[in-house]
């Protein structure tokens, strides 16, 4: 491997119904993107099932390699190092506050607190934790807990692929990072993929809250699909063009027919919102869409009347954390937000 291969970071993302690879680079004080593919698996818009995985439907490690190789060959990936993101809806997250006490106590004592926090057997789980605020009193713990049997599924699926992987974390604790570089101050991060929509508060530049729910990009196109009583793929595709603020062929307004879907989305950021100023009396201050759903046309503006808060997309690109040639400028438009969590992964290593 040469030199300049042992500088590229290459992220995954394995969603529901998609995967997104991205490389990056560092030059000088720069991070640039030097490749990316992304690989859209359409059959779960037909068939229920047919999801790379969900919530209740297990990765499975073969077909999953499979795809993965696919794509990795049509892009041209030129390193095998890799970084995976581990969907959201796969672990727990829980902020923990504890007293001022040393390194050693600590993890005894967040050992013995997650039993609290984990519906889980914690002999089926894999933990780990970080250090997001100190004072002089007390010490704010982030919690993460991901069953080990998917940890195993991901590790047996970077093999199958013929990778090197050497970390994987929480898709929602890698994003939360990412922009928090750039976003100091209260915000919700409304997360819409496929399947699922992860809906995070972050602070301080840290994931301080997160919960999913089910209500997310599928289910919009198939709205699309049963109000204009077309198949789903095409419903999918007007779904990329059609903008909310207008009418398909002067025939029927998007916005009356997808705005209970977003309700749903809006509701649960509005509880999000709520109960993080109820917890720390501090105010959300701007709402960011990413995923692959936030390039919804119009649906910034919508959430932003409905919300009565500045709503921004967050995509790594346009926020200045990563750099790209100029000739990609109008993909990034479109697919920017679709590619944060597999940037997030690798960024941190970069």
């Amino acid at each position: 491997m040469s030199l300049f291969n042992q500088n590229l970071f290459l992220g995954i993302d394995i969603g529901t119904t998609s995967i997104k690879i991205v490389e990056l680079r560092r030059i000088n004080s720069r991070v640039e993107l030097s490749n990316y593919g992304i690989l859209e698996k359409y059959g779960h818009l037909e068939r229920i099932n047919d999801a790379i995985q969900t919530s209740t439907f297990k990765l499975l490690e073969e077909s999953t390699a499979l795809l993965l190789r696919q794509l990795l060959r049509t892009a041209r990936v030129d390193t095998a190092v890799s970084y995976m993101a581990l969907p959201g809806f796969s672990g727990f997250v829980s902020l923990i506050d504890f007293p001022i006490m040393n390194e050693k106590e600590l993890a005894k004592a967040i050992r013995y607190q997650a039993v609290q926090y984990i519906p889980m057997s914690l002999e089926e789980m894999t933990l780990d934790w970080q250090i997001i605020e100190t004072s002089a009193d007390r010490i704010k713990v982030l919690l993460m807990a991901v069953p080990t049997d998917l940890i195993k599924r991901y590790v047996k699926t970077a093999e199958l692929s013929k990778l090197t992987l050497k970390g994987l974390e929480l898709e929602t604790v890698a994003v939360a990072r990412l922009l928090g570089i750039k976003e100091k101050n209260p915000a919700a991060v409304v997360d819409i993929g496929g399947r699922t929509t992860s809906i995070s508060i972050i602070d301080n530049g840290s994931l301080r809250q997160t919960h999913n729910i089910d209500t997310a990009g599928g289910d919009l196109t198939q709205v699309i699909a049963s109000g204009l009583g077309i198949n789903p793929i095409r419903a999918e595709e007007i779904k990329k063009t059609t903008s909310l603020n207008s009418e398909y062929r002067g025939e029927i307004d998007m916005l009356k027919l997808l705005s209970p879907l977003l309700d749903v989305i809006k509701r649960e950021t509005e509880k999000a919102i709520n109960n993080y100023y109820l917890q720390s009396k501090r105010t959300i201050e701007k709402i960011i869409l990413t995923g692959g759903g936030a390039n919804l046309n119009g649906l910034d503006k919508y959430y932003s009347q409905s919300l009565s808060l500045p709503v921004v997309k967050g995509d790594p690109f346009s926020w200045g954390l990563i750099s790209y040639h100029p000739n990609l400028a109008p993909v990034i438009r479109e697919i920017g937000t679709n590619l944060t969590a597999a940037c997030a992964v690798a960024f941190k290593y970069v």
